[in-house]
């Protein structure tokens, strides 16, 4: 009995934490707007400095490194930055990136 208390409470605190990660589009619109429509298009696939980011998760890798398209390499790609994309690992807080993921997934 002990053991299943124990299962269905690690389940909570999973489904918790999944929930919480998933990010707001609304929040990740605003921040594309302020951080990332400088060099990138939301609408388009045209290049501005960067690519442009329409049907990105579409997309089967990522255009700068050729990684399959998904949450961890977007992530990782926010986070490194490249070539002429600056690194945001210590500039957005993990929500605003959840919510960026969100919002790049709308497009």
């Amino acid at each position: 009995m002990k053991l299943t208390a124990a299962f269905m409470l690690l389940a909570l605190c999973v489904a918790l934490a999944c929930a919480e990660s998933k990010g707001s589009p609304d929040k990740g619109n605003e921040l594309f707007d302020e951080q990332c429509a400088s060099c990138h298009f939301a609408a388009s696939v045209d290049v501005k400095v960067g690519p442009g980011l329409k049907l990105l998760f579409a997309r089967e890798k990522l255009q700068s490194n050729g990684k399959p398209l998904t949450d961890a390499n977007v992530l990782e790609k926010i986070e490194k930055g490249g070539s002429r994309m600056p690194a945001f690992k210590d500039t957005l807080s993990a929500d605003d990136k959840a919510d960026l993921i969100a919002y790049l997934k709308t497009l």
